[in-house]
């Protein structure tokens, strides 16, 4: 027998046949049975990925075989990683496709708006590249990003005549590769580049929101929260569309859009109205039934004074964690159908402080307020151009 050391076995693969000359497995775990695993790496790892509890380890696989030693069982040849808390989770196959939640005119109002802005008369370096058609390929430069913002990117180019095609799904993790070619944008050339720096900066954002979302979904449910992580508004003027969507693509709660939405009575409002119970009662009288109401509260009683006026929604601000818990229940106890909220102050480093069995939902305004970009670029395939005066040396 051969003295060689099998590599680590993958989670709870069994019953490995042949069926019309299809390779066949069945998950040990759920009992799905997944076709060409060994043909393709992509239905087996995508697989696992809906493990996410099982996938951890294998976040970075590059292949997969069968060992000779143990027939039946599948191995992955990979990158072992670190057991870092901040790992994101990959969306890359979401069950729904976003894209269809943002209006089309929307995305052309806004790619317009970026292309005016970007180019607000001439452009005088287009005379030196001209309309001959070109290729360049996006890269991406930060290695385990997310991708967010394919709508938008895409648009762009088709705004400008140009097309682009991907190399990966919308939420897909790109992977541990120190440069990864992600699609591949053709058209005119002073097209490609008249789009170049709008493109790049909105899927460079989307994706940034994208990634730290996912870590941050990764940190709740690796603990076992069952809570929602949300967004706030506090997003940048003009592109809070393109920073919603992406918080959607990273797996977190959107949180409310704009004021025209969910009604959110913060400190100012209360104090404007005189009282937590008369803002309550007046907000009500407005949104009616179609509407939820929130109220941001300093303390446990003025939580309590808000559930017995009607709100859905106690916001718990600023609380230091241990305290977060102890209200919490006591409100849950209290009024059991009353949804909790805690903010203020969370970061990706303190999150795990505040998750508790007794708030619904924690919302970080750093998911947009200081969140790190992802670096993209795009580069044009260099091209031999036969000169057009003159006449050529034979």
């Amino acid at each position: 027998m051969s003295s060689r050391k099998p590599k680590v076995i993958a989670y709870g693969f069994k019953h490995f046949r042949v069926e019309n000359n299809k390779r066949v497995a069945v998950c040990k775990i759920c009992g799905k049975q997944i076709n060409d695993v060994i043909s393709t790496t992509s239905n087996f790892v995508r697989h696992l990925k809906s493990h996410k509890e099982s996938f951890t380890e294998y976040q970075n696989t590059t292949s997969i075989h069968i060992d000779p030693l143990q027939p039946g069982t599948f191995q992955l040849e990979h990158q072992q990683i670190k057991d870092d808390p901040y790992s994101p989770i990959s969306m890359s196959q979401p069950q729904l496709d976003l894209s269809h939640s943002i209006p089309p005119h929307a995305i052309t109002r806004l790619v317009r708006d970026w292309l005016a802005e970007d180019t607000p008369n001439f452009d005088p370096a287009g005379v030196c590249v001209g309309s001959q058609d070109v290729e360049a390929t996006l890269f991406c430069k930060s290695p385990c990003s997310i991708l967010a913002g394919i709508p938008f990117f895409t648009a762009v180019f088709t705004e400008l005549g140009c097309t682009v095609e991907w190399m990966y799904q919308e939420g897909a993790d790109l992977g541990p590769g120190a440069v990864t070619p992600t699609a591949v944008v053709r058209g005119p050339a002073r097209c490609v580049l008249l789009g170049e720096r709008p493109a790049l900066n909105c899927l460079a954002r989307a994706s940034g929101i994208a990634t730290r979302c996912s870590k941050l979904q990764y940190i709740t449910s690796k603990a076992g929260w069952q809570g929602q992580v949300a967004g706030t508004r506090k997003t940048t003027p003009g592109f809070r569309l393109v920073e919603k969507y992406a918080m959607l693509v990273g797996g977190v709660s959107m949180h409310r859009q704009d004021l025209s939405g969910m009604v959110m009575l913060k400190d100012n409002h209360v104090w404007a109205s005189g009282s937590i119970t008369q803002a309550v009662m007046d907000a009500r009288a407005v949104c009616g039934f179609s509407s939820k109401i929130e109220v941001e509260c300093g303390s446990r009683e003025e939580g309590s004074e808000a559930a017995a006026a009607g709100a859905d929604i106690v916001m718990l601000d600023n609380f230091k964690p241990e305290e977060l818990c102890v209200a919490a229940r006591l409100l849950k106890e209290k009024f059991p159908f009353l949804l909790i909220e805690a903010s203020g102050g969370v970061t990706p480093s303190s999150l795990l402080e505040y998750l508790s069995p007794h708030v619904d939902i924690i919302s970080l305004g750093c998911i947009t307020q200081g969140c790190p970009i992802v670096d993209f670029s795009l580069k044009v395939h260099k091209t031999v151009f036969e000169p057009f005066y003159g006449e050529s040396k034979s």
